[in-house]
Parts: C-alpha cells; sequence; structure tokens
C-alpha cells in the first residue's frame, strides 16, 4: 500500500511543481548567491512534508476515534465506503474525466489576506531556516492530489498510519521538486499529463479499495487479500 503512495507522489509531483514551483523559484532568487542551494530545498521540502504529516496524522486520530465510539454501528464499514467515494471522485476529477481538472482546488486561499501577509513575512527573512516555514506554510495550499490521500488517511485507522501514508506521499514528491528546474525545461507536457493520469489511477484504485473494504467491514462481502 505505501508503495502504491510513494508512487502517487512521485508520478503526480509534476503537479506539485505547478503548484509551488513559482513560490520555490521565487525563495531560490531571493538567497544570497555564495550560500549553496542544497540546504534551501531540503527545509523547504522537510517543511512542506512535515504539515502533510501532522494533517494525516490528525486525520487519521480522528477517523479511529469516530470509528472506536461507533464500531457496533458500522461506522468502521461506513467511513471506508464514504472515503473510497470521495478518492475516486477526486481521481476522477484529477483525470479529467469530471470536465475541468481542479475541482477540488479552487477555493481561493493564495487571494486570503493572512496568507498574502504570511508568505510577505516568510520570504522578508532571505534565510534557508525561513524556507522552512515557507514549506511549513505552503503545506497547507489546497491540492488535488492530496485532498484523497488525506481521505486515506482519515481511513487508515489510527495517528501513525495516517502520519505515514501522508509522509511516504511526501517523500514521493522529493525529486522532482529538488531538481524541478532541470526536468520542467526537458519533459514535454504530454508525457506530465500521462504521468499526472497514472497518478489519477492509482487514487482510484486507493478509492476502490477503501470501498471494498468498507463493504467487507458492513457484511456485504467478504474479506479479500487486496482489501
Amino acid at each position: 500500500m505505501y508503495f502504491e503512495i510513494f508512487l502517487i507522489g512521485l508520478l503526480g509531483s509534476m503537479h506539485c511543481i505547478g503548484m509551488c514551483g513559482g513560490f520555490v523559484a521565487m525563495y531560490a532568487l531571493r538567497k544570497p548567491a555564495a550560500e549553496p542551494s542544497l540546504p534551501y530545498h531540503l527545509l523547504y521540502n522537510l517543511g512542506r512534508i512535515s504539515t502533510y504529516a501532522i494533517i494525516g496524522g490528525t486525520l487519521g486520530y480522528i477517523g479511529s476515534f469516530a470509528a472506536s465510539l461507533g464500531k457496533h454501528r458500522g461506522i468502521p464499514g461506513t467511513v471506508l465506503l464514504f472515503s473510497g467515494v470521495v478518492m475516486v471522485l477526486m481521481g476522477l476529477d484529477l483525470a479529467g474525466i469530471l470536465g475541468k481538472r481542479g475541482l477540488f482546488e479552487d477555493i481561493g486561499i493564495t487571494e486570503r489576506t493572512f496568507f498574502r501577509k504570511s508568505l510577505h513575512r516568510i520570504l522578508a527573512l532571505e534565510s534557508a531556516w525561513g524556507t522552512l516555514l515557507l514549506g511549513l506554510l505552503l503545506g497547507f495550499l489546497p491540492c488535488g492530489l492530496l485532498y484523497p490521500l488525506f481521505m486515506h488517511s482519515a481511513a487508515s485507522g489510527g495517528f501513525t498510519n495516517g502520519m505515514l501514508t501522508m509522509l511516504v506521499f511526501g517523500l514521493g514528491t522529493v525529486p522532482a521538486m529538488l531538481s524541478f528546474g532541470y526536468l520542467v525545461s526537458r519533459i514535454q507536457p504530454h508525457l506530465k499529463l500521462f504521468l499526472y493520469r497514472i497518478a489519477a489511477v492509482l487514487i482510484i484504485l486507493l478509492g476502490v479499495r477503501s470501498l471494498l473494504r468498507g463493504m467487507a467491514f458492513n457484511g456485504w462481502i467478504p474479506f479479500g487479500n487486496y482489501w
């Protein structure tokens, strides 16, 4: 399962470049020319993945707590069914099957005053540690790839599983984020779209697995090796 999640991060990381590449270029251009770039990039990704992991762990805990309260009322199965449906829909959205891609992303957080002020203050630091704070902040950006993984974290059964889900996903995005300038200049647009659609298919498969687990928990079908 974690290998699939890593692949979603790896194959979908072209989308991460589109979402955050401008911010990465912004801090890279602001850094002192004499300083190496690697610490800036590593700290930025550490901050971003830390936010993902904290959110994933929190959702995993909330999901497991709700399931434990209602374990005799079919709640675990219901949570799995709900998360499965949402993951399938978001996977279809990412693949462009539902029409305009990015249906779940357009909530305008980057236009909010608090976001703009926070971003301005962090960029004004002009230090490697400032990029850690930038990563922590940008980890909250709306992202169509993140939402289905968050749903998977909520249905994962606990804080640790939810945290690991988002940690593994975040690690999958690191290679492209570290070398995005090189990759973007050489990967053709049709290949980026192809990789993105593979990531969408993997998300749909995770959703289907969650649906099957939910059905099994409710006694509608037997448990299987895949779910």
